[in-house]
């Protein structure tokens, strides 16, 4: 099988695995496991509830890493597009972009003078973990949802940088559902 062109197993250092036209034929014939099915109907249910235009690219190309297993790429982008939320949420209420800059001089002091008024300035301003310590000192999230963007965000950056690290489905959906059910639906 694995002299086959092309191959039906490819080898990998632990051993073999089926290559994807034989798993594209295994899934037709016995179905897709249902946590795939379950992750993939919560993407493709969001759509609708998505309002930017840049949040509905993240949440496209969130579905298409995951229909074909690039798990690492999935969870970057169900970052991206959470995070994304996150921002635009902060920034369409004016009491909550107030109470934002106000915590930004509690949070780090030697930041005084610092506001966000658009978008582009939280990148110009902060790293990602910094605006989630200034959405907590804030509190315009609750205490819960700041402990899913902080785990989040670690799972993130080992997905997004190189390392041996090996990322699964489980733990691709384990980031998928909790920012989308948790971030992006309950952020509205």
């Amino acid at each position: 099988m694995a002299d086959a062109k092309p191959p039906d197993l490819l080898r990998e250092k632990q051993g073999f695995k089926l290559g994807r036209a034989v798993r594209s034929e295994l899934d037709k014939k016995c179905g897709v496991h249902q946590s795939i099915q379950a992750v993939s109907k919560l993407l493709a249910d969001l759509p609708g509830k998505v309002p930017g235009a840049d949040e509905k690219v993240f949440l496209s190309e969130a579905l298409d890493c995951h229909k074909v297993r690039a798990y690492r790429a999935c969870i970057v982008m169900t970052w991206n597009l959470a995070f994304d939320h996150l921002l635009n949420w902060i920034l369409k209420d004016p009491v909550r972009l107030a109470a934002f800059n106000a915590a930004i001089a509690r949070r780090y002091p030697k930041r005084t003078g610092v506001g966000i008024t658009n978008y582009d300035d939280f990148a110009d301003e902060f790293k990602e973990s910094e605006i989630i310590e200034v959405c907590n000192t804030a509190q315009t999230v609750n205490g819960n949802i700041i402990k899913i963007l902080k785990e989040k965000l670690v799972k993130r950056n080992i997905a997004a940088h190189p390392s041996s690290v090996i990322v699964v489905q489980s733990q691709a959906d384990d980031v998928v559902t909790d920012l989308i059910n948790n971030v992006v639906l309950a952020l509205t």
